[in-house]
């Protein structure tokens, strides 16, 4: 069962504070509108005594959100202790020429991890290694924080299957997805050998990566695409 913890007062400030300064992405969505994007928090600002904060101005905003100043929004990060938060406003205003949000009254903390993962469109690779010699991967499932993959022909008596140990560090890692007759493609620098499994079918060994290092763009670019074919999904199911 999940825990909320209720945030309330100065330390609400402080998080927008660290939100700020660490850059991290925030998942947002304008309720009854379909509208769901990743910002930043930009800034914060008082007006006449009330609080705002500022986001950076995700795409279609301003269409999604127009002739409605009593607009209700829903936001989500996971925080630097692993959590889940989350916090609701109502309302907006353009201050400055900058659109600001009121500041919200509560942020919630849930006592759970989320790392969600999901099964990615068939065809999706990881490449290990430099072009010349590179590792090829199934990839089995896919979150922002790592990934669950299959080696294909690799030999785990080869030089090259010695690296996959637990603990053992991986660098110049491509993953490449299909979707909609497009391949995208996601770098991550660095990501560590977490576990090793067999596949309860055909008892195939598979691993678990952890990204270490992962560029904050390359990221932002992940956890869209996360997103995207999360939603693609559950358009098929229903």
């Amino acid at each position: 069962m999940e825990e909320a913890e209720i945030i309330r007062d100065k330390r609400r400030f402080d998080i927008f504070k660290q939100l700020q300064n660490d850059k991290t992405l925030i998942k947002m969505y304008v309720l009854g509108r379909q509208y769901e994007r990743l910002t930043v928090v930009t800034g914060t600002r008082f007006e006449k005594k009330t609080p705002y904060f500022l986001i950076d101005h995700p795409e279609g905003f301003t269409k999604a959100v127009a002739n409605d100043d009593n607009c209700r929004i829903h936001f989500e990060f996971v925080g630097n202790d692993n959590l889940v938060y989350a916090f609701k406003t109502t309302g907006k205003a353009t201050i400055g020429g900058k659109i600001c949000l009121r500041f919200p009254e509560v942020i919630t903390r849930v006592q759970r991890r989320k790392n969600f993962r999901m099964v990615p469109p068939l065809g999706t690779k990881m490449y290990i290694g430099k072009s010349l010699g590179r590792l090829e991967m199934n990839v089995v499932d896919i979150s922002q924080g790592g990934a669950l993959v299959l080696p294909v022909n690799l030999d785990m008596q080869h030089p090259n299957g010695s690296v996959f140990k637990v603990g053992s560090k991986l660098r110049n890692i491509e993953l490449t997805f299909p979707f909609e007759e497009k391949v995208f493609i996601v770098h991550v620098d660095e990501a560590q050998v977490r576990r090793l499994g067999k596949q309860p079918v055909n008892n195939r060994i598979n691993f678990a990566l952890q990204f270490t290092d992962i560029d904050k763009n390359q990221q932002k670019i992940l956890i869209d695409l996360i997103f995207t074919l999360q939603r693609n999904t559950l358009r098929k199911r229903m």
